[in-house]
């Protein structure tokens, strides 16, 4: 039951609101780019007219391509429907790693646990695809770490290789394999076949991964993004406080406890396992859901040898984690049939993408945006020539120190009329909340065309 909550909890949060990812329109663009015969590795040009190079190749073409796709056919309500799909078979994943053969209450704990930390996650971004896969890594990893059963070449390098198109996250695969690998001969004391298969078969993911548009930069993309994005809340170091990391931080707590005061010690193979992916989670905010699922298949086991649940005290011919799977797709085509009736009008949350503002940019314009709005203002006004913008969401194309620059633009740092000068914007598109709307009107004498509650649109002196 509490498994059955905790699944609906996620449904729904997936099924509520508008698109919540501000990213999600200009990774549009790009499938759109790449719909209409332009290569991937040149989709995305022109946008920007900021002091960078237009080198910039997608790492997620795929996952822009399939949105493109959809929203051809179904308009952004469609991001409603991937949002929901998503989540509902990232939870069967979830739910066919954890609970069938395990026993009861440990993979209930976990299962409960990891779902609604997935819940606080769920966005219309290529990252769903991650969250559907890193319980099957996880799964193969625990399984050749101590069962000596390594995951079939045939299969792992195919969906890596997909993965790598779509989402970043597939670096999971070889890193985890690679875990697996040390926490068995941390656990053995000895290098046995399968590390030499998981090293090799690591290795093979890493290769597999460069066969992109990006080639190399398939796998350097983390560090990029990471050191890019300083300023972006989602890529700071978590903290342990915070509400979206409370699933995580009590089943960290459950694990330990159950450790400490359990039947059974933790190797120090599961501690090196556990350790790293906890450092792993610790790193950022949108890798917390990433490493419980990763996390969840060792978890189950761990906690129950821990609390003496070994799963011949299940009952032997229980059908619980069958009619949970059932129950799960059941639940999911039902929202996902109440969405599709419901999702008629566009999902926009008009306080994130103020509407009225973007209908009123002119053609030809040099729009400087608010980082938030720059995707939506290409999507609505148009991708060039209609339009250029100073940001666009590209974080790994802008680097830090442009981040940091425009960061202080728009609060109106000293010395922010130095990167104005150099952009040479004929329109900005802020929030009102933001010193550099009154610093535009009262100092450079910009006029305001038009504003909403949150944002205001101006337009430089002719």
């Amino acid at each position: 039951m509490l498994a059955a909550v905790a699944a609906s909890v996620v449904l729904l949060a997936a099924a509520s609101g508008p698109i919540r990812d501000v990213d999600y329109y200009w990774h549009l663009l790009v499938g759109r780019d790449i719909l209409a015969g332009i290569p991937p590795a040149e989709a995305g040009r022109g946008w920007s007219f900021a002091p960078a190079p237009d080198t910039w190749v997608s790492t997620q073409w795929l996952a822009e391509v399939l949105l493109a796709w959809l929203e051809e056919r179904s308009g952004t309500s469609s991001a409603l429907l991937y949002r929901v799909a998503t989540t509902a078979i990232a939870l069967v994943s979830l739910a066919l790693v954890t609970i069938p053969k395990r026993p009861v209450r440990p993979a209930v704990v976990v299962f409960t646990l990891t779902a609604l930390e997935l819940a606080v996650f769920v966005q219309e971004r290529s990252q769903q695809l991650t969250y559907i896969l890193a319980p099957v890594v996880g799964w193969w990893a625990h399984r050749a770490w101590r069962d000596g059963r390594v995951p079939r070449w045939w299969l792992l390098l195919p969906t890596v290789w997909v993965w790598a198109q779509f989402h970043g996250g597939w670096i999971l695969a070889p890193a985890l394999l690679l875990l697996a690998g040390l926490a068995r001969v941390l656990d053995r004391r000895s290098w046995d076949r399968t590390v030499s298969v998981l090293v090799g078969q690591s290795l093979a993911s890493l290769i597999v991964a460069v066969i992109a548009p990006a080639g190399i930069g398939n796998v350097t993309a983390v560090l990029r993004f990471s050191a890019a994005a300083e300023t972006i809340k989602e890529w700071q170091r978590v903290e342990i406080w915070h509400p979206a990391s409370i699933p995580f931080v009590v089943l960290l707590l459950v694990l330990t406890v159950s450790w400490a005061r359990g039947r059974v010690r933790p190797s120090v193979g599961e501690l090196v396992y556990v350790g790293a992916l906890v450092a792993f989670a610790l790193s950022a905010y949108r890798n917390l859901p990433t490493a419980l699922l990763a996390l969840a298949p060792a978890a189950v086991p761990m906690l129950a040898r821990a609390w003496g649940d070994e799963p011949a005290a299940s009952p032997p011919a229980s059908r619980g984690p069958e009619r949970l799977g059932s129950a799960l797709l059941v639940g999911a085509a039902l929202v996902l049939a109440l969405v599709s009736a419901g999702a008629r009008a566009t999902p926009l949350d008009p306080s994130r993408v103020p509407l009225a503002l973007l209908d009123r940019i002119e053609s030809g314009a040099r729009v400087l945006p608010t980082y938030g709005v720059s995707g939506a203002v290409l999507w609505r006004a148009g991708p060039p020539p209609a339009v250029q913008v100073a940001i666009d969401g590209r974080t790994d194309r802008y680097g830090s120190d442009y981040l940091r620059d425009y960061a202080e633009l728009e609060s109106g740092a000293p010395g922010w009329e130095t990167l104005l000068d150099e952009l040479a914007p004929t329109e900005a598109l802020l929030r009102t909340d933001r010193a550099l709307a009154e610093l535009l009107v009262a100092r450079r004498g910009w006029t305001e065309v038009a504003r909403t509650a949150d944002h205001v649109l101006l337009r430089a002196p002719r």
